[in-house]
Parts: C-alpha cells; structure tokens; sequence
C-alpha cells in the first residue's frame, strides 16, 4: 500500500521564503549597515499611498532578501536582547540565519567591518553547526552557520 504525502498535491507545496520583514526606527542607517557589513543591494525602495509615513526597501544579501520598514512614527518596543539565553526565550521572530562556507572567516570578515560577535564561534555537534551570532544596528540578532562534516566534531 503506498501512502501519498498530503502535502506534495497540495498548494502548499510551492511554498518558499520570499523575505524577512524588518521594521526599524532608522531606515538610512539601517540601509547602510546591510550594505557596508553584509554587502547588501537595494533591489527596491517604495512608499505605500496610504501610509505616507513609511518607506520600504528589499535588500538583496546574496540571494536572501530582507524588507526593511521605517516610519516616521516609529514606536520604541522591539526587546533589546542583553544575553543568548534572554534571546531564545523571547517570543516573536528571534533571529534569521545565513548559511555560510565557512563560518570562522565570515566572522574574521564581519570583524574587520566593525561587528562584533554577539555569541562566538561555537562547534554544536548534536546541531550539526558551526556558528556565530551577531547583532545588526538595530539589535536584530544574525545567525551564521556551516554544517559540520561528519569527521569533525
């Protein structure tokens, strides 16, 4: 008897990330952070008609696009996250994660750049991850990662 996955005739099968939304009180330094630390490009910027107090912009960051939001009346609210624990253990959107070749130089890199790790380099065996974190401008946190081979532990 074979059993047919639900989900592969469903429409749900299409689905794939499009973007992550950021929404932040400092569009023009936010654009600049993303683009001078993560090499990021404008792909678009826009305004929406009936919100004449924000602008929007998709950043292009090798192939993610992230939707950076900005108002005018931008309220103060998002949780600064002091510590890794403190932000696992916040609700909402805790970070979003970049896969990388080798997680040890980008971090080099970023350094160089003037980013700081938020959590250093870490080997995670049972995750099967090497990785770090850092903060954007904002205080949005940034996962990097490289898969561990199975001869490293």
């Amino acid at each position: 008897m074979t059993t047919q996955n639900p989900v592969s005739s469903s429409s749900l099968s299409s689905l794939q990330i499009d973007h992550v939304a950021l929404n932040v009180p400092n569009y023009e330094e936010t654009l600049a952070w993303y683009r001078d630390k993560l090499d990021a490009t404008i792909e678009r910027e826009w305004t929406v008609g009936i919100f004449p107090d924000l602008k929007l912009a998709y950043l292009n960051v090798y192939g993610f696009r992230i939707e950076i939001v900005s108002s005018t009346q931008s309220r103060s609210g998002m949780p600064v996250t002091k510590d890794f624990g403190e932000g696992l253990r916040t609700s909402g959107i805790g970070h979003f994660c970049f896969r990388v070749n080798d997680v040890d130089a980008l971090l080099a890199e970023l350094n160089r750049r003037g980013v700081p790790a938020f959590v250093g380099l870490g080997s995670y065996p049972d995750a099967g991850v090497r990785l770090c974190f850092v903060k954007d401008n904002n205080g949005n946190l940034i996962e990097f990662v490289t898969p561990l081979q199975d001869s490293v532990q």
